[in-house]
């Protein structure tokens, strides 16, 4: 073989190998794009906020219809998962995790199969915020047991650990890390081991913190509006100053939130603009969860069996099939 035959095959073979890397990288950012972006791990950005009534898996959702248990919709189809009244509905995989209040009166962490079956009592839990997050088979949540902090339960074994001590008053766990606030609102993260805390602000007193991207958001008591910091605790910003209670969810393209005044349900773009009224209620109070592009809210009972029902309607503010009671 000659000289520049040779050199030709020694080009093609790299040409080759260059474009099966480039085929590889490719492949590789798909799949992690898609790991990413799916339908458990965008829910699981907010299943816990506004206590966590309603979440999106797929293409069911899961939410509580008030008093009545967790039920599951699936093109159009409603099924009963558990009776028990649930709340901060979180799904892994194929396992639903819940707290609910027995009857005899203790906060206990429950887990179900997505198909009813299954059920089991994880651990009682000493807690007055049923907000809790599950992660690489731990539960973390905010006990009051003893001295008020964040622990986490191994669900294999129910074994318990504290990772920090403190006044907490809320906490978010994202990307491995935990970010709370204290009982004066100011805001701190820290390891899921308990370690490298940090101090990240103490310059607003923070309500209802939520994690879009790389921004904390919250409602500031001192500002009255719903506003966002980095979560290196830098670069604050007035976000709305229209959304003047903590009752709002942020999500990936929209800002819910609830309007005391006029008694509606809003909407607006993440820039803190475009507000439009969705839905109007008869209530002071509400919760807002959104799964598969339905607004799930709270409102005054139609009956008088209890105070509160769970309502529903297209993000667009048009009806949607109602929930039967």
């Amino acid at each position: 073989m000659d000289k520049k035959k040779k050199k030709l095959m020694i080009r093609r073979v790299i040409v080759v190998a260059v474009l099966v890397i480039l085929l590889c990288l490719v492949i590789f950012g798909v799949s992690k794009l898609v790991s990413l972006l799916s339908p458990e791990k965008v829910a699981g950005n907010y299943s816990n906020s506004n206590m966590g009534l309603a979440i999106e898996s797929g293409s069911a959702t899961y939410y509580n219809k008030y008093e009545k248990g967790i039920f599951k919709l699936e093109k159009g189809e409603e099924t009963q998962i558990t009776d028990h009244t649930a709340y901060s509905i979180t799904v892994v995989g194929d396992t639903i995790y819940y707290i609910t209040v027995s009857s005899d009166n203790t906060i206990d962490l429950n887990s179900v199969k997505t198909d009813g079956q299954d059920l089991k009592k994880i651990k009682t839990l000493y807690t007055a915020n049923s907000k809790f997050y599950i992660n690489d088979g731990f539960a973390y949540y905010i006990s009051n047991k003893d001295r008020t902090g964040i622990n986490k339960i191994n669900l294999e074994n129910s074994e318990e650990k504290t990772i920090t001590i403190a006044n907490i008053q809320d906490f978010v766990l994202d990307k491995n890390i935990i970010y709370y606030t204290d009982n004066l609102g100011h805001l701190y993260s820290i390891s899921l081991e308990g370690n490298n805390l940090k101090e990240l602000s103490r310059d607003y007193d923070m309500k209802n913190i939520q994690i879009l991207g790389n921004w904390i958001y919250f409602y500031s008591e001192k500002e009255n509006a719903l506003c966002k910091i980095k979560k290196n605790g830098k670069s604050e910003k007035t976000v709305a100053t229209f959304v003047n209670n903590e009752m709002y969810n942020v999500t990936n393209k929209k800002i819910y939130y609830y309007d005391a005044v006029n008694k509606n349900i809003c909407k607006s773009d993440l820039k803190g603009k475009k507000s439009k009224v969705v839905v109007s209620l008869e209530a002071t109070r509400t919760k807002i969860n959104i799964a598969n592009g339905i607004i799930y809210y709270l409102d005054n009972s139609k009956t008088d069996t209890q105070i509160y029902q769970m309502f529903r309607v297209k993000e667009s503010g048009k009806e949607y099939k109602p929930i039967e009671y």
